[in-house]
């Protein structure tokens, strides 16, 4: 099947797994809603996820709160070729009262960026007609761009140097706790981050939740690990690992665990 085709096939996907968060919140329909949700996830791993080893992972909330208002008057760009998930986005930030400018391909955001509007957060879409969202997020850096970059997209298992470009990466679908995590790496981003060398994940993390971790970071899967590591408990080695994520720093990662 065509990459086009897929890419298309996918969108829809989110859209309809997106409108079925939408009914979830109504009670009369939350059963059906989920319903539809379900079948969007399976169809939507099959197109994403044939290549890779199925990881079932049910993302929690996260334990930190964010303080919604340090993104009050922000500027945001979100970019992406279907006009629905830009809908999705500009909800989003909108509650959060921030300044929102909407584009649908890689051209458009340079040329926004170049007639100067100054983003602080920028979601790019990853597949786009014309100039893709990893070649554009280099362009605006190159223009001299510091804006906070959130990749999204249902692709997995990018190469290192993809999702390096990126201060978090943002699956399709998506739910509030992944936007929440994205967002708290906006504020974790002002803040020095300290990783200990040779550090061993020991505390509270099962063997067979390490060899996941462990085969994860090995692919690159930034989107799945990072959704694996909001699952598990408060302790030393979720801290190590959620710093390392920020700094997309797999290597850190794959050195903490011994395989077995």
């Amino acid at each position: 099947m065509k990459k086009t085709v897929l890419h298309e096939i996918g969108n829809y996907l989110h859209q309809i797994i997106s409108h079925a968060e939408y009914l979830n919140s109504k009670n009369e329909v939350s059963l059906y809603a989920d319903k539809i949700k379900v079948a969007a996830y399976k169809i939507d791993a099959l197109l994403t996820d044939s290549t890779s080893e199925k990881t079932l992972i049910t993302p929690t909330k996260t334990s930190n709160s964010l303080d919604f208002k340090q993104f009050e008057n922000l500027h945001v760009l979100i970019v992406d070729d279907v006009i629905e998930n830009i809908y999705i986005m500009e909800n989003i930030f909108r509650t959060l009262s921030c300044k929102i400018i909407s584009v649908q391909s890689g051209e458009e955001a340079l040329k926004e960026f170049e007639n100067g509007f100054i983003p602080d957060i920028v979601c790019m879409d990853m597949m786009m007609p014309g100039i893709d969202g990893f070649t554009t997020t280099k362009e605006l850096k190159k223009l001299g761009s510091k804006a906070y970059f959130i990749a999204v997209s249902a692709l997995k298992n990018q190469s290192h140097d993809t999702i390096s470009i990126f201060d978090s990466w943002l699956p399709k679908p998506f739910t509030m706790e992944h936007i929440n995590g994205a967002l708290n790496g906006y504020t974790l981003k002002k803040k020095p981050i300290l990783i200990k060398e040779n550090f061993l994940l020991l505390d509270n993390i099962p063997k067979d939740t390490q060899n996941k971790i462990y085969f994860l970071a090995k692919n690159g899967a930034y989107s799945e690990l990072k959704r694996l590591v909001l699952t598990l408990e408060d302790s030393t080695s979720k801290i190590f690992l959620e710093k390392a994520l920020e700094k997309v720093d797999f290597t850190s990662i794959i050195n903490s665990i011994i395989p077995s």
